[in-house]
């Protein structure tokens, strides 16, 4: 019967308030949410009341076994696919995730929904996760609650944009990657392409567009050719090249004298480039795409 499909839900996990909570989620195998009883917060209704909880109340009611959950990070990213094995969001079964402290007398995370990981459906490696490409995302109705229902993409499409490389990224957390890296660039040009320096123009260097935006890098080439930069932290995208795009048309403007320009996109994630995207840097003027890994490592000193 229809009635017993089994429903597909989005959990956010709140990243950035939390740094590592979606580790801890997917260490321990669960979606988990606050609300402690020991403030008041009743699952069975009184006490505390508030649209928030009443919202993730009244959806923690309706989520059954077997249910699909995503989990959703910030900026339109997803962790992991699980299935509902068990609840224990009762007040007598409050167990939180992150202890009782000073600024949490009670914990917090102390709800959970058990889940088992679909693990063959993204990246296997937990500091990866997946990066929604324009086409496939949540609706703002999906996105803005804590706990809500998915109808606009099927299961079955989000398997597939999931098992597609081209969208795993770093999950990185709080880390300013893409304007290290742009640092990293402007200091070691020759990292990207023998034979790059610095731009010598101090105006064209530190140039700023109509839009009040900058380049994040813009060098110039053995061939003596200005070079626009633009980095990314995750997956290159159609509209990161239609960026880039806009930015070498300024530069003509503002700058004929400089003759020719190159654009290159340097992106992160999986070094698999989506055929859109392919599509859209092959248009004139051709957008170069260059791959970059972040790698660092840590050894005890003697």
């Amino acid at each position: 019967m229809a009635g017993t499909d089994p429903g597909l839900w989005k959990v956010f996990c709140e990243e950035r308030s939390y740094p590592g909570q979606w580790l801890l989620w997917y260490q321990h195998q669960c979606a988990a949410f606050g609300w402690p009883p020991g403030a008041g917060y009743q699952f069975q209704g009184g006490g505390n009341t508030g649209l928030g909880w009443s919202r993730v109340r009244n959806a923690l009611s309706e989520m059954k076994r077997d249910d699909w959950v995503l989990i959703a990070l910030p900026g339109n990213r997803v962790g992991r696919l699980g299935r509902i094995v068990e609840k224990k969001v009762m007040d007598n079964q409050w167990e939180p995730l992150v202890l009782p402290g000073r600024d949490y007398p009670h914990g917090e995370n102390g709800r959970r929904i058990l889940l088992r990981w679909d693990m063959t459906v993204g990246p296997i490696d937990r500091e990866w996760v997946i990066d929604l490409p324009g086409r496939c995302r949540l609706s703002a109705g999906e996105l803005r609650p804590t706990i809500s229902r998915v109808s606009s993409l099927t299961i079955e499409r989000l398997r597939e944009v999931m098992c597609d490389s081209a969208n795993w990224v770093r999950l990185s957390g709080t880390f300013r990657h893409e304007s290290a890296l742009s640092d990293y660039i402007a200091a070691y040009p020759h990292r990207l392409e023998e034979g790059m320096v610095p731009h010598p123009n101090k105006r064209v260097r530190e140039n700023t567009f109509p839009d009040r935006t900058r380049a994040d890098v813009i060098l110039l080439d053995r061939m003596d050719r200005t070079v626009v930069v633009e980095c990314k932290q995750g997956a290159a995208r159609p509209e990161h090249v239609a960026q880039l795009r806009k930015y070498l048309d300024w530069m003509k403007t503002g700058f004929p004298e400089l003759g020719a320009l190159r654009g290159v996109l340097v992106y992160g994630g999986s070094r698999r480039i989506a055929d859109d995207t392919l599509r859209e840097a092959s248009k004139p003027p051709g957008i170069e795409l260059a791959h970059h890994e972040l790698s660092v490592d840590f050894m005890h000193g003697n």
